[in-house]
């Protein structure tokens, strides 16, 4: 894989990190576990409020923390503190990277980073991995950029760009049990191995039952968020048929989980054989934008763990 200059990749991250603090369109999709079953989401800021949003943190009780006070779009764990020294803001200021926060979780929790522009995740290897290339509004990243916890940056598939161009743009990365990446598309699932090859996993994916509720111009079922449990599972957010559904290594998609309108799955994690489940609204209007989260268990049992509501905060 190719190693280009800061100069040579400008243009790759240049309009992800233009829409940076700027609310995108759609509420967040950032939720995530760490090891010891504490659940973090974002609840994504209101600009129109003046209101710049939180991420909050759920104990294996059910209480409800929060842990930093501004909420983008995409999150991801930084459990190894690969990225304690780097200086993010620095690196977006200079413009080669799209705005990056690092956030401390409450108490003993691991640090977290968010996005606002481009989805993210931190691999296995210890590098934070972001769409990039072109903005949400633009269709969604063409691209997939690595960055070191040195600043490096590698573009991951220097060919991904007209693939991911025909398919509608990156709307969801995660990261799978052997560090594989999984990319989810409007309506398709990829997977990328370390080495750059990268594999269809279903496309198209098909909600047979589908609860349709997409956008203009989007593609049914409009997936965003995904996770992947230690056995290649994928578990992705379709927020346009107001589900969640699961495709197995082979490719065969069935959907796990509904939600009840006007809810709408944005975010997925896992955590052991339970599925967390991040949903807004899917609603245009900034103003409806607050979160709950759901948690179905190994025998398909979903309960609701959170809501977030205007006085609750």
């Amino acid at each position: 894989m190719r190693t280009l200059a800061f100069a040579s990749i400008t243009t790759v991250v240049a309009l992800c990190t233009l829409v940076t603090r700027q609310a995108s369109a759609h509420p967040g999709s950032g939720i995530v576990v760490d090891a010891q079953g504490r659940v973090y989401f974002v609840e994504t800021g209101n600009p129109d409020a003046r209101f710049p949003g939180f991420i909050w943190e759920v104990d294996a009780g059910g209480k409800l923390t929060p842990v930093h006070k501004t909420g983008g779009h995409w999150l991801t764990l930084d459990g190894n503190g690969s990225f304690a020294r780097s200086d993010l803001g620095a690196w977006f200021r200079q413009r080669r990277t799209p705005w990056l926060q690092r956030a401390e979780a409450h108490e003993s929790g691991p640090a977290l980073v968010q996005a606002d522009g481009c989805p993210i995740v931190i691999n296995r290897d210890g590098n934070l991995y972001y769409a990039s290339g072109e903005s949400p509004e633009q269709g969604g990243g063409i691209q997939v950029t690595r960055l070191s916890p040195e600043g490096k940056l590698t573009r991951f598939v220097p060919n991904l760009s007209e693939t991911a161009r025909r398919l509608g743009g990156i709307k969801g990365l995660a990261a799978g049990p052997d560090g594989s990446l999984y990319v989810a598309y409007p309506k398709a699932i990829q997977k990328i191995t370390m080495d750059g090859r990268v594999t269809t996993l279903a496309d198209p994916v098909v909600v047979r039952d589908c609860d349709k509720d997409v956008s203009p111009g989007e593609a049914e079922p409009s997936l965003r968020g995904l996770a992947v449990n230690s056995h290649g599972v994928v578990y992705a957010a379709a927020t346009g048929c107001h589900c969640v559904v699961m495709v197995t290594p082979d490719g065969q998609v069935s959907t796990v989980l509904k939600a009840q309108r006007p809810w709408s799955p944005t975010g997925v994690a896992v955590h052991g054989e339970d599925v967390y489940v991040l949903e807004y609204p899917n609603s245009a209007d900034r103003a409806d934008w607050l979160p709950r989260v759901r948690k179905l268990d190994r025998d398909g049992h979903a309960t609701t763990l959170v809501t977030i509501s205007g006085q609750g905060r």
